[in-house]
């Protein structure tokens, strides 16, 4: 079954550019190989984990009407399946369903933007741009571009009769991959070529991965995520940080403040 990053969102991330000679295409071909080769089997090399999701959310109608809220959820990676509960709003303990929200959500961070961007049906074209040094890391940033005909990236919106429905973007973006082991430091994506009928005119993400520590082993896993969504007489965005990654276990808890 083909995955598909579900989206409503936009972002980005600032890279520090770095002096640095392009590298030979050879070299640019081994590395986006190498990526797409760990992107292809990022998910089953992960652990069952635990972690707990910060979302700041903002959703402005105009200068002077802006709504905030503050989410905290548990996310559970356990069969390389995803599970999230919405466990606090705005610093106090909820029941109520994720689903139940209005506003914005996202997912995808743990490998379907990966793959969406380098599974080989999608013919992203990559071109090399600059060096970078991200958490003190050397990476090598390249472009991409995957047309609306072979996207993952999909723009959700809720009907009147509350149903949600998708439909695929164009997207394009940056990737910023690591020079000593090809993994992705960085990823960009924003959408192009929109569906008029999504009523959606901008929408973008931006994932950070960083390397963290799970029952003893280091794992390249997500640890910020942008994410910025625009519709006539409305932006909405949402910052996530993803905290205290940890073990799953049958008996696992989380815990907010």
């Amino acid at each position: 079954m083909r995955r598909h990053l579900i989206i409503a969102a936009l972002g980005s991330l600032v890279c520090f550019a770095a002096a640095a000679q392009q590298p030979a295409p050879d070299a640019q071909k081994r590395a986006l190989e190498a990526a797409r080769d760990i992107a292809i089997h990022y998910t089953s090399q992960l652990p069952d984990f635990l972690c707990t999701e910060q979302v700041q959310r903002t959703d402005a109608t105009s200068a002077s009407n802006i709504k905030a809220d503050r989410l905290t959820l548990q996310l559970s990676y356990f069969g390389q399946k995803e599970n999230y509960k919405l466990v606090a709003m705005n610093g106090s303990p909820t029941s109520a369903p994720l689903e139940s929200l209005e506003g914005l959500i996202t997912g995808g961070e743990f490998g379907s933007l990966l793959l969406g961007v380098f599974d080989s049906r999608s013919s992203a074209d990559f071109h090399w741009k600059a060096s970078s040094t991200i958490r003190r890391r050397h990476a090598a940033v390249y472009t991409y571009r995957i047309a609306r005909a072979r996207s993952h990236y999909m723009l959700g919106r809720r009907m009147q009769n509350g149903n949600m429905v998708s439909l695929p973007a164009g997207y394009h973006g940056e990737v910023a991959l690591d020079d000593d082991t090809s993994q992705v430091l960085r990823l960009t994506a924003s959408a192009d070529d929109i569906p008029k009928e999504s009523g959606i005119l901008q929408s973008s993400v931006a994932v950070d991965y960083d390397f963290v520590s799970v029952a003893g082993k280091s794992h390249l896993l997500p640890s910020r995520s942008d994410a910025h969504m625009e519709r006539q007489y409305r932006k909405i965005a949402n910052v996530v940080t993803f905290v205290d990654y940890r073990k799953f276990e049958a008996d696992s808890t989380v815990t907010f403040k």
